[in-house]
């Protein structure tokens, strides 16, 4: 039988090892609990520099070709032109001056604001405008079809001019959607509201 002296130190030896036990246990869900703090917080600070970078994406880049997105006060209509279609195939870009304008001339590059009239050279079809309407687009010389990209610099503010573009530089073998055919020559009327150059 043992002692009491054993009993006492076997008691201990139980409340010890009970206590490490409950002690090594808090410990580990106190480790668990700071190290999901720290996922949540390391999560945190990684969705603010995630939200950054995307705002940072969302926002345009600065663009030289870039022209104005504020839009355009109208004009009057025009009267529309003419002449609509071109006698046999167009080899050459031709320009022909209906009106010289007085104001600012148009560089290569510039943000150019204009009225138009498109036709299809062959048959003088209108696939696109803005004759009728009055209402001026902007757009870069650096991002149109090659013959405008060509024909519209020289010509100066309140300035008309026909454009006979043949299809190579216009929209070619591929066309131009629905309403260009491919290898379509064009004819534009242009009219030059305002000029810039691009931001």
């Amino acid at each position: 039988m043992a002692s009491n002296s054993q009993r006492v130190a076997a008691f201990f030896l139980a409340a010890l090892f009970l206590l490490s036990t409950i002690a090594t246990t808090v410990y580990i869900v106190w480790q668990i609990n700071q190290e999901e703090g720290g996922i949540v917080q390391e999560t945190a600070e990684e969705k603010a520099a995630a939200d950054a970078l995307a705002q940072q994406q969302d926002e345009p880049e600065s663009d030289p070709n870039a022209c104005s997105s504020t839009p355009l006060a109208a004009t009057d209509p025009r009267t529309l032109p003419t002449t609509t279609t071109a006698s046999g195939t167009i080899t050459e870009l031709r320009k022909i001056d209906i009106k010289e304008g007085t104001g600012a001339e148009v560089q290569p590059g510039d943000c150019v604001a204009a009225l138009y009239y498109g036709t299809l050279a062959s048959d003088g079809t209108k696939f696109d405008g803005n004759y009728e309407t009055g209402q001026t687009i902007e757009f870069s010389l650096n991002r149109v079809i090659q013959g405008w990209t060509d024909g519209i610099p020289g010509m100066k503010v309140g300035g008309i001019r026909r454009l006979e573009i043949p299809a190579a530089q216009a929209y070619g073998e591929q066309g131009g959607g629905d309403v260009i055919p491919p290898n379509a020559d064009l004819i534009f009327e242009v009219e030059v509201i305002g000029t810039r150059q691009a931001q």
